[in-house]
C-alpha cells in the first residue's frame, strides 16, 4: 500500500490506511516507536496487554473483603 506524506505544523506525517491500522490493532493515542532501517523506517508498537485493556474499563476499585481477625503468619 502507498501513503502520502503531509505537513502537520513543522513536522511531516504519514496517514496509515485503516486496513493496516486494524491489522496491527493500532488505536488513536497509541504510542509507537520509529526506528530507522537501511532503506526506510520501521514502526513498532509495544505488545498490548489484554489485562491492562480490561482493567482500564473498571470504573472504581472494589472494596476489600474482610474475613475476621488475622491468624498465624498471614500478615507478614
Amino acid at each position: 500500500m502507498n501513503a502520502k506524506i503531509a505537513k502537520y505544523g513543522n513536522s511531516l506525517t504519514v496517514r496509515l490506511p485503516a486496513a493496516i491500522a486494524r491489522e496491527l490493532d493500532l488505536r488513536e493515542g497509541d504510542e509507537v516507536t520509529l526506528r530507522r532501517i537501511q532503506n526506510g523506517i520501521a514502526l513498532e508498537r509495544p505488545a498490548r496487554s489484554r489485562l491492562a485493556d480490561r482493567l482500564a474499563t473498571v470504573a472504581e476499585r472494589e472494596p476489600e473483603v474482610g474475613f475476621g481477625r488475622r491468624v498465624g503468619r498471614e500478615f507478614e
